[in-house]
C-alpha cells in the first residue's frame, strides 16, 4: 500500500522541481570611468575567465535621467543616468566579444567620453564609461558578475 503512495508522490514533485528558475537581475553601473587608448578591452567572469558573447552596445548620453534612489542623492559628472537597453534609439554602435572575451569599436574617437552597456544571459547587466585618450596605458578589463 505504500509503494504506490510513495510513487505517486515522486510524479507529483518531478514536475515542481523541473520548473525554469529566473534569474533576479541587478543592473551594476560602475561610476568610476575607465581610460584607454582605444574603446576596446576585455570583459571577464569573476574568476579571470574571458566570456565569449557578451553584446557590448554604444550609446549616446541623450537619456532621460533615471530616478535616484534617494532624492537628496547628487549625481557626479560621470554618473549614467540612462538605461541603454531600455531604448535602442540610442544606441551608436554594437559589437560582441570574442573567444578571448576581447571588444573593440575601431570608429571611437579619441579624447571623448563614451557610454558603454554590456549584457549576456546569465550575467548582470552593466553600464561603464570609458575615455579614451592616447595618453592611458591600458586597456578596460571588465568583470562581470554573475546573475542570482
Amino acid at each position: 500500500m505504500r509503494r504506490p503512495l510513495v510513487w505517486l508522490c515522486g510524479a507529483i514533485s518531478i514536475p515542481v522541481f523541473a520548473l525554469p528558475v529566473n534569474a533576479q537581475l541587478e543592473l551594476i553601473m560602475i561610476e568610476r570611468p575607465f581610460h584607454a587608448r582605444a574603446l576596446s578591452g576585455v570583459v571577464v567572469d569573476p574568476s579571470g575567465a574571458p566570456i565569449p558573447g557578451v553584446v557590448v552596445e554604444e550609446c549616446d548620453a541623450s537619456f532621460s535621467p533615471r530616478p535616484l534612489s534617494d532624492p537628496g542623492e547628487k549625481p557626479s559628472p560621470m554618473t549614467m543616468l540612462w538605461d541603454c537597453d531600455r531604448d535602442s534609439k540610442h544606441i551608436v554602435a554594437t559589437v560582441t566579444t570574442d573567444a578571448n572575451g576581447r571588444f573593440a569599436f575601431p570608429q571611437a574617437k579619441e579624447a571623448k567620453v563614451h557610454y558603454l552597456h554590456l549584457s549576456l544571459n546569465g550575467f548582470d547587466p552593466m553600464e561603464i564609461v570609458v575615455i579614451v585618450s592616447r595618453f592611458a596605458r591600458t586597456e578596460p578589463r571588465i568583470k562581470m558578475t554573475i546573475a542570482t
